[in-house]
């Protein structure tokens, strides 16, 4: 008797802990995407860096690491395919929005909240957007996203949340005047929403960090634990990396006290190379040198203390990478990525290239919402990801660099400058780009150009760059126009006196050519006059 209620006991649990599998397999995963901005890809301690990421360093090796994921050379470019699954070019995204850019992500996109809107999900976007401000279409409250907390423009000052003299920091278009260092403050919003969640709806949750992008700002307290860097941008820059580490930590430990950990996914990638020096020419840094030591330093004129700071400031490291940030080198394309579901995937590397134009088609996918009708650049990998195949179906890549443009085909990349020769790789036997191949395969350079240039293009969103240098987009500083929340079109402060003094030097030459060639003018007249 006994025996048998044992037997009976133990099927019972048998078939409980088999419903709850199969009714847990039909509730929809929870989707947390996580950006990081400007971080590079020795910048984690799972690529061999002295900078300390064990919660990142955990979460790839016990999820999916992503070793070949692509992005493009700068923020914008990468967000926008990122939402739609496209290529950055053929949206017309070709440099990160100005702070008054008039255009942003089409309207005409249906973008990835939307499409987790359509099957029930709760949407949010905690931190930055850079997708467009000028009109308020363009938001992203107004995109998909139930709840927007966080900054509209391109970087932001890590305490004072000021960016180009406005500041820009907001929950669905009001703007909040609040204390605290962004990372926490991030990390907190995003805590929040897990933590009140509706347990009868599934959650999308886009956390686009502001580290470590400049400038490079951190507690004392995080800054001291690397006090035996000598450089200094390389300690703060760690530290930013550091509390955003803790900052997924936290986030990890809540979704296992909400039980809510096993049946979500968590995608992680930064949004670019990292930034430093090396993807800056030569002669624009001596350049810089030259007009800082005539005109001093910080350089009175915006723009150029702008493109100064970034050379003497960034301190990410993208070895053994090529380059970075604003470089389509592999140091300004490649970055640190992972996905972490456990209940969903088991622990492996992935050396196969993957892309940003994968992330929707793939969520798509995994979710189920139809994305059948829309064009797109990239493909749904899931099932190689997860292990159901093993061939991948890897989409040629484009991406563009202010100074180039490369082209991505199996094995093979293919540069394309805007001055000067193309150069051919094999990326995957070549990852540092050290042997330029295109005079033993000028065959293949002629196949993958012929791609390159058949490649459609949309219209360009960005402003011309003249009207960036004229208002450019400091990040943090002080206050001088109102915060950018609630506000359509240009959101303009005092012209910089400098402008004031180019203008009058300028009038000066051309009066003083004017009275040089009218004194001709009489001179010559005089003479005939006399003959």
């Amino acid at each position: 008797m006994i025996k048998h209620c044992h037997i009976i006991i133990f099927c019972f649990l048998t078939l409980q802990y088999l419903n709850a599998q199969t009714v847990d397999s039909l509730s929809p995963p929870n989707v947390i995407l996580i950006i990081v901005d400007d971080m590079g890809w020795k910048d984690v301690g799972y690529h061999g860096s002295e900078i300390k990421t064990p919660t990142m360093d955990r979460l790839a090796k016990e999820g999916v690491e992503l070793d070949r994921f692509y992005v493009h050379p700068t923020c914008s470019p990468t967000r926008s395919s990122l939402m739609t699954g496209k290529a950055a070019l053929r949206l017309g995204f070709v440099n990160p929005l100005g702070k008054n850019n008039v255009k942003g992500l089409p309207l005409s996109e249906k973008i990835m909240p939307q499409y987790f809107k359509d099957v029930g999900y709760q949407t949010h976007l905690v931190g930055k957007w850079h997708l467009g401000r000028y009109t308020k279409d363009y938001w992203p409250q107004n995109r998909g996203f139930d709840n927007f907390y966080g900054y509209l423009t391109g970087g932001i000052g890590h305490y004072d949340h000021v960016h180009g003299g406005g500041l820009d920091w907001q929950r669905n278009g009001e703007h909040l005047d609040e204390d605290g260092y962004s990372t926490h403050l991030l990390t907190k919003e995003a805590i929040s929403i897990i933590k009140n969640k509706p347990s009868d709806q599934p959650l999308f949750l886009e956390l686009c960090y502001a580290a470590p992008h400049l400038p490079n700002e951190a507690p004392e307290a995080a800054i001291n634990e690397y006090a035996s860097l000598a450089d200094t941008n390389r300690r703060r820059h760690a530290a930013m990396v550091t509390e955003v580490d803790k900052g997924l930590q936290e986030i990890y430990a809540v979704l296992e006290n909400q039980q809510l950990l096993e049946n979500t996914i968590i995608w992680f990638t930064s949004d670019n190379g990292g930034l430093n020096a090396s993807a800056v020419s030569q002669n624009m840094k001596d350049g810089i040198d030259r007009i800082a030591g005539i005109l001093g330093t910080p350089i009175p004129i915006d723009f150029l203390e702008f493109f100064r700071d970034n050379i003497i400031n960034g301190a990410a490291d993208n070895a053994p990478l090529r380059r970075g940030k604003g470089s389509v080198y592999e140091g300004g394309v490649r970055v640190p990525a992972f996905i972490y579901a456990p209940k969903l995937l088991t622990a492996k590397k992935i050396e196969s290239r993957l892309t940003v134009n994968d992330v929707l088609p793939t969520l798509a996918g995994v979710v189920g919402f139809d994305f059948s009708s829309s064009i797109t650049d990239g493909t749904n990998q899931w099932d190689f990801i997860s292990g159901k195949t093993d061939q991948v179906d890897q989409p040629d890549y484009i991406t563009h660099a202010i100074d180039a443009e490369a082209y991505y085909k199996d094995n093979w990349k293919l540069i394309v400058p805007s001055e000067g020769s193309q150069e051919l790789y094999q990326i995957t036997v070549d990852p540092e780009e050290t042997t330029d191949v295109i005079a033993k395969h000028p065959d293949v350079a002629a196949a993958l150009f012929s791609k390159y240039d058949a490649f459609p293009r949309g219209e360009v969103v960005d402003d011309p760059m003249w009207k960036t240098f004229l208002d450019m987009d400091k990040f943090g500083g002080e206050e001088d126009r109102p915060p950018y929340a609630g506000i359509e079109g240009v959101n303009a402060g005092p012209l910089h006196p400098i402008y004031y003094i180019i203008s009058l030097l300028l009038i000066s030459i051309i009066g003083m050519i004017w009275w040089i060639r009218k004194r001709k003018s009489k001179k010559k007249q005089s003479k005939l006059k006399n003959k």
